[in-house]
């Protein structure tokens, strides 16, 4: 019979834990999970055997507010209805620590009852998550739990390259068209460094500021995480790649990394160049790195599964960097019908403030392509 427990701050062995299983990584980390931030913080599931041994975990962040970035005015009116958008959003979890089908399933459940707790703590208006791909014995009866729980599933996909293989072979797994815009970025002059001190995580953040703003996304202080960052640089949880043109700081890439699993977050761009080939570069070189450092996975993030075969998604672009297909899934679970019918109507209202606003800085489509 297993029990959970629910707290707000990990213990020592949360990490500890979590390398001892293969599904283990970075967004289930204390490093990622962990925060002061007073728009959202962090639960930790633990699901305990008879004799009191780990025997799942999942960390879950609720956030307080409908949109983390947006303009001062927005941000004023999203305050006063917190009660509307409280909501909890799990990434690459829950992490069981059993290779036994029915132990699995027993153990899952518990999760699941324990997560119905949380929402009813915390009075949230849903809850997300989403299935790790890391974990090869998720199949079919692990879904269809969360379906007779009353979640919505659907299907994603990522891709990883496997770092294993020789470094020749992982080239040429990248389409051809991707090595050609690698080589033609070394031809253009077009260098990459990793950031080594604060002074250059800075740059990385002033940057990302510069990229929301293409968005049409406003961060008031672009050195709000500047701590964390630099703590989980330190600690050996993230790395932060630069690419700079004729000196000039034009692309940034932030990958964590944890467990021998290496994760793409995003491309930065400033969007100086009418066309930038940055990003693609920096890709590259964080792929290179990340072998050179015996890692076993790079992640290069995904999305929903429809959008595979749609060449105006990102999803599409990362097919490009020859990684394989793994499946996951998304989960979803309201709790407050009214409220979440509300939530979406004020989220799709400050995403189109944000188209909006983007429009004259919104990169064109090839540019798109390349840098991101």
């Amino acid at each position: 019979m297993y029990t959970f427990k629910i707290e707000t701050r990990a213990d020592s062995d949360w990490n500890q834990n979590l390398i001892k299983n293969n599904s283990g990584n970075f967004f289930q980390s204390s490093d990622y999970l962990t925060s002061d931030s007073k728009n959202f913080f962090p639960v930790f599931i633990y699901i305990l055997d008879e004799s009191g041994n780990v025997a799942g975990q999942l960390g879950i962040t609720i956030i307080k507010t409908a949109v983390l970035y947006s303009s001062s005015s927005f941000k004023t009116m999203l305050k006063l209805i917190t009660n509307f958008t409280t909501r909890g959003i799990w990434l690459y979890g829950p992490i069981i620590y059993s290779d036994v089908k029915n132990e699995r399933l027993e153990i899952l459940q518990q999760i699941i009852v324990a997560i119905n707790t949380v929402c009813q703590k915390y009075d949230l208006v849903f809850i997300e998550g989403f299935i790790s791909p890391y974990d090869k014995l998720i199949d079919e009866e692990h879904v269809q739990l969360f379906t007779k729980n009353h979640y919505v599933v659907s299907d994603h996909v990522t891709f990883m390259a496997d770092l294993t293989k020789p470094i020749e072979q992982i080239w040429q797994d990248v389409s051809k068209k991707t090595r050609g815009d690698v080589n033609r970025a070394k031809r253009r002059g077009i260098v990459t460094k990793e950031t080594q001190t604060i002074d250059e995580l800075k740059e990385f953040l002033l940057l990302h500021k510069t990229w929301a703003r293409t968005k049409g996304l406003e961060i008031s202080d672009p050195f709000q995480d500047l701590e964390k960052l630099w703590n989980n640089y330190k600690f050996g949880v993230e790395k932060f790649f630069l690419a700079y043109q004729q000196d000039k700081l034009i692309s940034g890439l932030r990958v964590s990394y944890f467990n021998g699993i290496a994760y793409t977050h995003f491309v930065v761009s400033s969007y100086s160049e009418s066309t930038s080939l940055g990003g693609t570069l920096l890709t590259w070189s964080a792929i290179k790195w990340a072998k050179n450092a015996g890692l076993k996975l790079y992640d290069f993030s995904g999305g929903p599964k429809s959008n595979l075969q749609n060449q105006d998604t990102l999803l599409f672009y990362k097919k490009k960097w020859g990684g394989d297909e793994y499946a996951h899934y998304n989960v979803i679970k309201i709790q407050k019908k009214f409220h979440y019918i509300l939530y979406r109507f004020l989220f799709g209202l400050v995403r189109s403030y944000h188209d909006f606003k983007s429009k004259s800085a919104k990169p064109s489509k090839n540019e798109k392509h390349e840098d991101e």
